[in-house]
């Protein structure tokens, strides 16, 4: 009931007319069903996992065992895009179904606003019992993201950031006390994020043999984002990489890749042990994906990258009580499309804050409903935004724009800004028009944060500062 009541204060707050909106938010009847189906939601996202680094993206390592094998009951969407290229607006997005600039979240400096509503907020109203799993850091609570969670865990002991093997213990034993209760339950771990560090067994699996500078290197985002087009510096002095040296750090990713796959591995066999595979939807997803020298560094944080090796990043969604399985959807999804989702497969209505549209009917094998040409946007500070179709891709930065075309330069290495004026304009057109759309009228309230000083020990340790 407190819930309740704080979510029609946050409406009384946006809305002229307060009695009309809390009616249509709370008590309306939902579209989709006269109650949420009941259905478990398992959220799983594996902090910095870009897409073409699993086989169901045409990756040519077998680094996904596990989700492959969870894929072929699921429906996999294979351009899903993240909305921010770090971790903190990426996941702010996903939670609220809003852009970053919707909810101004653009540095360590900003949380979520208590007055934005989150998926889990509005499943604690249809009693979800709601827990979270997390490596802390980026994903601190400090930040807003617990808001709606009976239980929010990101601590990350000694280390800066947490992984599955830290949580996953805690995962299942949630996971078996809670197995005849209606559940959220979300995971994230940092094990595919630097450092590149994994149990000796993994860090052999894809490039054995190799001996070089990078056994003497700490793979953590310090050194990685020191190595600029193939050189490197350490202990006071240059280091030239060849192209072993940098196959085996991208060989130290997917091992990492294989690392969290396993944990995930436990968590599926522990679903179906606890008789939960009929009644759960599972979804994994990453908020975003890695720079790994396609574009010169290691740097995505640093150089504010929103190419493709960032924002696009695998969807897989398991859910019991839709057909077809095994299907991949080709066309463009957002990850801010996920809430809606999950709210309309559990039959609970859609708040009216929520930018992302529902693409449950998809997942039901009907498209029909969709515009031909779907747009994602994306950002990485508040001069800074893309807009990608399947085809195209512009990047607007401080006043100048960058152009790719998808289907013949997937690697986004040529500029056809200069050669293709119509396209830029059309774009810039929409981008432009997305941005003043979405725009908050008024600047998000409550979204200032002091960090404690253990933080930024953390985030001093992890590179970033």
């Amino acid at each position: 009931m407190l819930l309740r009541a704080r979510i029609f204060c946050r409406n009384c707050l946006r809305f002229s007319c307060v009695f009309i909106s809390i009616i249509c938010f709370i008590w309306c009847v939902p579209a989709y069903s006269e109650e949420p189906k009941g259905s478990n939601v398992i959220f799983v996202n594996i902090n910095a996992l870009r897409a073409d680094h699993l086989p169901l993206y045409g990756y040519k390592r077998n680094t996904t065992p596990n989700i492959d094998k969870l894929s072929r009951k699921a429906v996999v969407f294979e351009n899903a895009i993240s909305q921010s290229n770090w971790t903190l607006p990426g996941l702010a997005a996903i939670f609220t179904s809003r852009y970053v600039h919707s909810l101004g979240v653009y540095t360590r400096e900003n949380k979520i606003s208590d007055k934005e509503i989150t998926l889990a907020e509005i499943l604690k109203l249809y009693d979800y019992n709601t827990a979270a799993f997390t490596g802390g850091l980026d994903m601190s609570g400090v930040f807003g993201l617990g808001q709606g969670f009976d239980y929010y865990f990101d601590e990350s002991k000694s280390s800066p950031m947490g992984r599955f093997s830290d949580i996953m213990p805690s995962v299942l034993k949630w996971l078996a006390d809670n197995r005849n209760n209606k559940f959220f339950l979300f995971i994230d771990g940092y094990d595919v994020h630097p450092p590149f560090n994994y149990p000796e067994a993994y860090q052999e699996i894809f490039d054995p043999g190799y001996k070089g500078i990078i056994d003497k290197v700490s793979l953590d985002y310090n050194s990685l984002k020191e190595m600029q087009a193939g050189t490197f510096i350490w202990e006071g002095k240059n280091y030239k990489l060849n192209k072993r040296d940098l196959r085996h750090i991208i060989a130290h990713y997917d091992a990492g890749v294989r690392y969290a796959d396993a944990f995930l591995g436990k968590l599926f066999q522990e679903i179906s042990d606890l008789g939960l595979m009929d009644k759960t939807i599972i979804i994994i997803t990453s908020e975003h994906g890695e720079e790994l020298l396609d574009h010169g560094s290691f740097d995505r944080y640093g150089k504010e990258n929103l190419y493709d090796e960032v924002l696009h990043v695998p969807l897989i969604v398991y859910c019991p009580f839709i057909v077809p399985k095994n299907k991949k959807i080709i066309r463009q999804v957002q990850l801010i499309d996920i809430m809606p989702t999950v709210l309309e497969l559990l039959g609970c209505p859609v708040n009216k804050e929520a930018q992302g549209v529902s693409f449950a009917q998809d997942l039901r094998g009907n498209n029909s409903h969709r515009q031909k040409i779907q747009y994602a946007y994306s950002e990485t500070s508040i001069q800074k935004w893309s807009v990608r179709t399947l085809d195209w891709k512009l990047i607007y930065n401080k006043g100048s724009y960058e152009l790719y075309n998808l289907k013949k330069d997937k690697g986004e290495a040529k500029n056809l800004a200069v050669f293709e004026p119509a396209i830029v304009y059309d774009l810039s057109q929409r981008l432009h028009e997305w941005r003043n759309i979405t725009e908050t009228k008024n600047s998000p309230d409550n979204t200032h944060v002091e960090l404690s000083v253990e933080m930024k020990d953390k985030l001093r340790e992890a590179g970033y500062w």
